[in-house]
Parts: C-alpha cells; sequence; structure tokens
C-alpha cells in the first residue's frame, strides 16, 4: 500500500499581490510577486456558537462555526531592490506589505527634503517652505538651531549636521528669505513674527533618490496572499497588517508581518516556483543612528507598528462581516545604547521631561539597497539599566507621534 506523502515545513511559499478592488482576490503571479519569507504560518479565527438550550440531559448540543477570519504571518528580510530609480516600478515587494499596513509608497526619482519639523513647543512658531536644487546622493540630517534671539534680521540660525562639512556658523535669518542649508543645494525659507527665542531648533532631512513610505489613516492598499504550505494552498483577500522591526548590530534586520483577511477554503495545489528578489541583505554596520543629534553606541533597535485591526459586521457580507478595517495604531520601538554621562546625554531628563527628538536609522549602507528609518517626534517612554557583558546599557523605551499628522514615521528605499 503507498504511504501519504509528508508535507515538509521547509518547502513552502508566498506571493502577494496588491487589490485592484477591496477584498477582491486578484490571484498574484509567480514572476512578479514572490516574497522570500521564513517561518510561514496560516491560521484561522474562527467564531465557535454554541447553542446552550435546556433539555432533559446534560450533554452538550452540536456547535456551529459562524465568522471565519484568515491570518498569515511570516517573516522577512529588511531590504532594498537594487534599484536606484525612485520609481514605484522598481520598488521591492516587502514595500507592497508595508502597504497593506497602512503606509502609501511614494516615489522620489530625484534627491528631495523632507518637511521642516520642529523639536517641540515653539516660544514663536515659524513655518517653513523647502526649496533649492539639491545634488545630495546620500540622506543628511540638518539641526537648525536658534544661537541668537531677535526680530527678523538680528536672530542667527546655526546648522549642525551628522554629515561632515554640512554644518555652518551663526548666519543671520530674514523672515521670507531664502537660507542655505549645507552644501548640497537646499534651501529653506522661514516665515515668522516677533523674536524668536534663543535655543529654538528644527530639523530636515536631505534625502536621495528613493522610494518612500509614510503613514495613512484612510483608504488603506489591500493585499490578495498565497501560501503554498507544500501540497496545500491558503488564500487570503482584502488582507490588512501590522509588523515589527527587529535590527542588531552585525546581523542582518528583519521584519515580520501579520495579516488579516477573508477567509478562503484551502485547495490541494502543487509548489510554485517564483522569481524572486535577488539582492541579498545588507548587515547592520554603519548605521548612523542617531537620536537628538546624539550617536548613541547601540546593539539593536526594534520597532512595532502596533495596527488594530478589526473586522466590520455586515449581515450582508459572506461569513456576516465586510472584510477588516485598520482603526488605529500605536508604533512603539526600543534601542540599548551604552550608558553614558548625563553631561553627555541626559537619558533619564529626556524622559522625564517628555523631550521630542528626532530619531533616524538604516540598515545597509550601499545605493539600491539601503533602508532608512526616520521619525521626527520621538520620545523615550521607560529606562532601565541592564548588563552587556559587562557593560552597563540602558533598555530605552521609544515612542513615535505626530507633528502634522501621518507624519510619526518615513522609511526609504534608496
Amino acid at each position: 500500500m503507498a504511504v501519504a506523502p509528508a508535507l515538509l515545513t521547509r518547502r513552502a511559499v508566498v506571493l502577494a499581490k496588491l487589490e485592484a478592488t477591496y477584498n477582491t482576490y486578484l490571484a498574484p503571479s509567480t514572476s512578479l510577486d514572490g516574497v522570500l519569507v521564513e517561518a510561514p504560518d496560516f491560521s484561522a479565527d474562527m467564531s465557535i456558537l454554541t447553542r446552550d438550550f435546556a433539555r432533559n440531559d446534560l450533554s452538550p448540543l452540536p456547535i456551529s462555526v459562524g465568522r471565519k477570519l484568515a491570518k498569515m504571518s511570516f517573516t522577512v528580510e529588511l531590504r532594498s531592490n537594487n534599484k536606484t530609480t525612485g520609481l514605484n516600478v522598481d520598488a521591492p515587494v516587502i514595500a507592497r506589505l508595508f502597504q497593506a499596513c497602512g503606509y502609501s509608497l511614494n516615489a522620489n526619482a530625484a534627491a528631495w527634503a523632507s518637511p521642516v519639523y520642529d523639536t517641540g513647543d515653539e516660544a514663536n512658531p515659524v513655518t517653513f517652505v523647502t526649496g533649492g536644487s539639491q545634488t545630495n546622493t546620500d540622506l543628511i540630517a540638518y539641526y537648525v538651531t536658534v544661537s541668537l534671539a531677535g526680530v527678523s534680521a538680528t536672530a542667527r540660525f546655526t546648522i549642525t549636521s551628522d554629515t561632515a562639512g554640512e554644518g555652518s556658523g551663526p548666519t543671520a535669518v530674514t523672515s521670507g528669505a531664502s537660507f542655505t542649508v549645507g552644501t548640497k543645494g537646499l534651501t529653506i525659507t522661514p516665515t515668522f513674527t516677533g523674536s524668536l527665542v534663543l535655543g529654538q531648533q528644527w530639523v530636515v532631512w536631505a534625502l536621495p533618490i528613493a522610494n518612500s513610505l509614510a503613514p495613512l489613516s484612510a483608504s488603506f492598499p489591500s493585499l490578495s496572499l498565497a501560501m503554498y504550505l507544500d501540497g496545500v494552498q491558503h488564500t487570503i483577500s482584502g488582507a490588512l497588517g501590522t509588523f515589527s522591526i527587529d535590527a542588531q548590530a552585525g546581523q542582518y534586520a528583519k521584519a515580520k508581518f501579520e495579516f488579516t483577511g477573508q477567509y478562503i477554503a484551502p485547495t490541494d495545489v502543487a509548489l510554485v516556483n517564483p522569481a524572486f528578489e535577488r539582492a541579498l541583505p545588507a548587515q547592520v554596520q554603519l548605521a548612523r543612528l542617531n537620536i537628538a543629534n546624539y550617536s548613541a553606541i547601540v546593539n539593536a533597535f526594534t520597532y512595532t507598528q502596533g495596527n488594530t485591526i478589526v473586522p466590520r459586521p455586515d449581515m450582508n457580507g459572506t461569513d456576516g462581516y465586510n472584510g477588516v478595517r485598520i482603526t488605529g495604531r500605536k508604533p512603539e520601538g526600543g534601542i540599548d545604547p551604552e550608558a553614558t554621562l548625563v553631561a553627555t546625554h541626559d537619558f533619564w531628563g529626556r524622559m522625564s521631561a517628555s523631550t521630542r527628538m528626532p530619531f533616524q536609522w538604516r540598515a545597509g549602507n550601499v545605493a539600491g539597497n539601503t533602508v532608512w528609518f526616520l521619525a521626527p517626534n520621538t520620545q523615550y517612554m521607560k529606562m532601565t539599566y541592564k548588563d552587556r557583558s559587562g557593560l552597563r546599557v540602558y533598555d530605552a523605551g521609544l515612542a513615535f507621534s505626530r507633528i502634522n499628522g501621518d507624519d510619526e514615521v518615513l522609511m526609504l528605499f534608496a
């Protein structure tokens, strides 16, 4: 008698395709939509309908299965696609996974700039417009600080940067007049009334050619997912998700995704052989991790998107619901910097004062295979000591929050 074939855990394939219409399954292509994953998993969240009616015995009645949600999870390498055009057609496959977690994908085929973000409550609010003809090929952070208080044409800006040669000494600033920042062609034009206050500070990033991802609060893109577990095919339509990032020095960074969508009955389908992206993941090195213009010595960075995903009840829908929705997010993260003197960087003081700080970090350092993570409004939300091979370090929790809305995080594939 023939022995039934065993299904092997290492034989699995995942395909992911953005949907044209929400919750309408769009079959992914093996030539375009393959995602190289580890630890792929499928589960079903089924509502069990019990029937607890009075009768002449204590035996249970048969149950009924009601609402059925499908879930898929897997881990991918956090890497780009060896492309340097900044066009969305060259964006890595992982970008569509982030899109289905509540992000918009944007093309930037020339060097560009972030908004000018304030780093706290401004004593005298200033609005900025960025401009100029930029020539930078890498990201540059500029910290703009009022080094001499005063009115227009009297006040002075001093520029500091994490990039050598991009800072400048005190320079007069005039409301409504452009102000050159650094040496790569970026200009900013401040507009204000009254007097600027000593110590006011802003940050602006000069950004390279890149695909960028920014948070959304509506009109979320959704995925059709196909997971082949050896000989069984599971599919999900209308998939929305959440994710976490884990990066450690000397390793390669990973992102773990968890998607929820419409349950579709599995079928027996032979494994497919997709064309995966061939770029190798970059080691986490030369990461230019920087918080509040302080280059901390850090071993690990973590990030959790914290999306809340709920079914949308609808008696007209299949299984009594009309897909799922992202109804909130609570992004958090953490770093484990070496402890240092208060005079060097006051971790405790900044946490107790709820200080808001710009944060940056990257995986990879070669054009075409670099992923940047920027957060202009970051706060320490917990702080404890721990030991790392005899070194005293912090376990520092990070909270990421809005400035103008949908801007707590910006990711780049550069």
